[in-house]
């Protein structure tokens, strides 16, 4: 029987903290100056993005998210220069609405897209996507064998927003099938006898298994399939009544035979009251994952359902003065799942002081989080993780942070953030390993298992814009991770460091250059008798953009220049050099 437990912050620890925060409702100062006439290109038609946030970008850490695809490491996030509006109307130019591209690369890649947008129409906005690419290269693992590392992604997607007078109605639908292979270094020898992992209850000596039977099957795949719906109304200020509502199905299946259906609610209200302004955060979110009866390798793995389900409720109160915003609440949760029942609650307390109008703001405060694992989570953040594994929700009682924002001047803006905060049940990813028969040394396969620890984490990170020219946009950013674990020895897989630096130059109107340099820092991993350190990633990235005329555009990009041999887990190493060059026509 699952036993309920109660995981909270003692509320006289509030009392003792001064918070600044920058809140959802702060005005964005921003100085557009027009440089030229503008017109727009065949390429402006496919920027369509989601309706503009009233929250705050700058409060989110920057912190990078690298995905391990066969590939080689993804660049620091694009930028959109900002375009300046026209002074006076002029005649419509045509916009095309669809457009086609199709690349060719080295490691045999061979990839393509085909987009729609629905132009010029102010009461709705359609966006179709579909595309593809593969991969049949060769890596050489570090016992220099050379191995087959293919990978096949297809996706596709609908985006749909329809714009009443004040209220927004969306839908988001996406697909996506990665099929890659388990290509890492393992030291498994099929020839000899291991210890059976799942031994026979009834009888009371071990049994043994053939190397050959735990060594897994080289292919896997991943299908997705979700639904967004939501409905919101468009207002300004802290003294109107505000929502924001939304649904969510997804649907999860791998090649293993694990299928997870997911369904979400959520609904954000903010209520003004006097001088005072009520919010009330709430999302249920319910997941079930399956497998079928087509374990055919019982000796590996031990597949086991799941229910999980995930009530979070945040009240809060919101008070504005002159340069002065306090946000007060706390958030409550309650989890029912197979693998323990638990209900937290924390702190939600914030502020923000603008010191400087436009020029320098203040934040800080003390929060909470509560991050449930997924099956298909985990596989998205590890494909290589043992499709067999459900991993426990880690919780980070308190979070405290502080940081700072402003602009040195109009063509740079800067932020800064420290936070601490305390988890338990964080979940660090280590080969699985076996033991031989003959109680020699543990051997480690390819497929990950993950360790919890509780402990601690600070996290120092930084951005820097610049645009000292209208043709050049340059950001940086970084952050420094120190942890602090109560048993584990090192955060295994976790950086010390990420940094990526990205600049882009419009050389002329027709011609865009790109650049990037993104260095993640020393990682430690943990194997049979030893702990490994995986050395740092250096990769930079050159791309360029060239449009012929209004239909016809060049593309390419060369990516880890240097050729950097590098890791993102044990046993995976990542493509070296890489180039893409292609086309695209748009009709």
């Amino acid at each position: 029987m699952q036993h309920l437990k109660v995981k909270y912050i003692p509320f006289t620890v509030l009392l003792f903290i001064m918070v600044f925060r920058i809140e959802a409702q702060e005005t964005i100062n921003q100085d557009v100056k027009v440089v030229r006439e503008y017109n727009p290109t065949i390429s402006d038609a496919f920027k369509i993005n989601e309706m503009p946030s009233q929250s705050d970008t700058l409060k989110a850490n920057p912190l990078f998210r690298y995905h391990l695809k066969g590939k080689a490491i993804i660049t620091a996030p694009e930028m959109v220069p900002l375009v300046p509006a026209k002074l006076a109307k002029e005649p419509r130019q045509e916009l095309y609405p669809s457009f086609i591209s199709g690349y060719l690369g080295n490691y045999d890649v061979m990839g393509g897209q085909l987009l729609y947008n629905l132009v010029q129409n102010k009461d709705y906005a359609l966006a179709l996507k579909a595309g593809h690419e593969s991969s049949w290269g060769d890596l050489e693992l570090e016992n220099k064998k050379e191995v087959k590392a293919p990978y096949h992604e297809t996706m596709g997607g609908l985006y749909f927003r329809h714009f009443f007078k004040k209220k927004t109605l969306s839908v988001d639908m996406d697909f996506n099938n990665y099929t890659y292979n388990y290509y890492g270094m393992h030291t498994i020898d099929p020839d000899f006898d291991y210890y059976d992992p799942t031994p026979n209850p009834v009888i009371s000596y071990f049994e043994s298994v053939k190397g050959s039977e735990l060594i897994p099957e080289e292919k896997q795949r991943q299908t997705t399939f979700d639904i967004d719906l939501g409905f919101m109304n468009q207002v300004t200020g802290n003294k109107e009544f505000q929502y924001d509502f939304g649904f969510k199905y997804s649907t999860f299946g791998s090649l293993t035979g694990v299928k997870e259906n997911l369904v979400g609610l959520s609904g954000d209200i903010f209520v003004p009251v006097g001088d005072l302004n009520v919010n009330v955060d709430i999302s249920i979110e319910t997941a079930g994952t399956k497998i079928g009866n087509n374990n055919s390798r019982p000796e590996m793995f031990t597949f086991v359902n799941r229910q999980q389900t995930l009530i979070m409720v945040n009240p809060s109160l919101f008070k504005a003065y002159k340069s002065l915003k306090l946000n007060m609440g706390l958030r409550f949760a309650g989890e029912t799942d197979d693998l323990g029942n638990d209900f937290y609650v924390s702190p939600n307390i914030s502020a923000n002081v603008v010191v400087a109008e436009g020029v320098i703001t203040l934040e800080g405060g003390i929060t909470g989080d509560v991050k449930p694992s997924t099956y298909r989570g985990i596989m998205a953040e590890n494909p290589f993780i043992s499709p067999d594994l459900n991993v426990k929700t880690a919780y980070h009682a308190a979070r405290f942070f502080a940081g700072i924002k402003g602009n040195f001047s109009k063509a740079t803006s800067f932020s800064a953030r420290v936070d601490y905060s305390i988890f338990q049940d964080e979940h660090f990813f280590v080969n699985r390993t076996f033991t031989p028969f003959d109680d020699s040394d543990q051997q480690y396969t390819n497929l990950f298992d993950v360790d919890y620890d509780d402990g601690r984490l600070l996290g120092v990170s930084g951005e820097f814009k610049m645009r000292f020219i209208p043709e050049l946009d340059i950001i940086l950013r970084g952050a420094y991770y120190s942890w602090d674990l109560d048993s584990l020895q090192y955060a295994w897989h976790k950086p010390n460091m990420e940094i990526g630096l990205r600049g882009a130059y419009r050389f002329s109107r027709d011609l865009t250059i790109t650049g990037a340099i993104n260095l993640l820092g020393e990682r430690f991993a943990s194997i049979p008798n030893e702990i490994k350190k995986l050395d740092p990633v250096f990769d930079f990235n050159l791309g360029a953009n060239y449009t012929l005329n209004a239909r016809w555009s060049f593309f390419g990009n060369v990516q880890n220049m240097f050729a950097s041999k590098y890791y993102r887990y044990q046993g995976y190493p990542m493509q070296s050099v890489n180039f893409r060059a292609g086309v695209g026509y748009s009709f």
